[in-house]
């Protein structure tokens, strides 16, 4: 009994670790000043989705292990595209396949563990919430990937690539501009559509149209899971009423 109360509580603290770095990664677009706080957040969520959810698993699949490899594969790929010039076009291509493959397995993973959860609880909830932030979150870091890759990919945006000095910038100095891509991304997932900020080139459409799929999809799944659990709660509840009426 101890021990499946443990597994509980720690699934419940990974739901809201992975929540609060989500909600870091926002607040540090919203000020120019600490939007390095983001990268920051994108590394430690790749570390928490691959390697610290693993530390006192007893035995590890070959499933477990590839996925542990793909988030230190993704995590490298990160620092790479941040440490390299924005000329360097190339440098975004590693990300982006890299991060496309981690957060996909990852939300499968993260609506299956909910799947498995008894009960609707408060962290069930931030669970299913940090998996939509991660959707929008990860779909901003590859679109910014390729606007380095190819220039001109969401327009009027405008990635400075030297300084006043004439110094090549690093993508990391960049990355106020890519607050916009990320307004961006979010607005794909919720289907919103401003059009303040357009995709021009096919792979940066592409891109909006899965994003914009990937939104609806991600609520369609998770609501289902949740209402099938609260149904199932009340269920449970009718039946323990029926055969017992003083609990009414």
């Amino acid at each position: 009994m101890r021990s499946e109360w443990r597994s509980k509580r720690r699934r419940e603290r990974i739901y809201e670790l992975l929540l609060g770095l989500c909600l870091l990664v926002l607040t540090s677009f919203a000020f120019p000043r600490v939007t390095w706080l983001g990268s920051l957040g994108y590394a430690l969520i790749a570390l928490l989705l691959t390697q610290l959810v693993m530390i006192r698993k007893p035995v590890l699949t070959l499933q477990d292990r590839l996925y542990q490899g793909l988030g230190l594969v993704a995590l490298s790929a990160l620092l790479l595209w941040l440490l390299t010039p924005v000329r360097w076009e190339t440098s975004g291509v590693p990300l982006v396949l890299s991060w496309g493959v981690l957060v996909g397995w990852s939300v499968i993973r993260l609506v299956e563990r909910l799947a498995s959860e008894r009960r609707v609880t408060a962290a069930m909830l931030m669970g299913a919430a940090a998996g939509y932030l991660l959707l929008g979150l990860t779909a901003g870091l590859v679109m910014s990937a390729v606007e380095t890759i190819q220039p001109g990919s969401f327009e009027p945006l405008d990635i400075p690539i030297t300084d006043a000095a004439g110094q090549n910038n690093t993508v990391l100095v960049s990355a106020p501009v890519f607050a916009q891509i990320n307004y961006f991304a979010f607005i794909c997932l919720t289907t919103v559509g401003f059009g303040d900020i357009n995709p021009e080139l096919p792979l940066a459409r592409m891109l909006a149209v899965t994003t914009g799929i990937a939104g609806p999809l991600y609520l369609a799944v998770v609501m289902g899971v949740l209402i099938g659990r609260y149904a199932g709660d009340r269920e449970i509840e009718t039946r323990l009423e029926q055969h017992n009426p003083d609990r009414r």
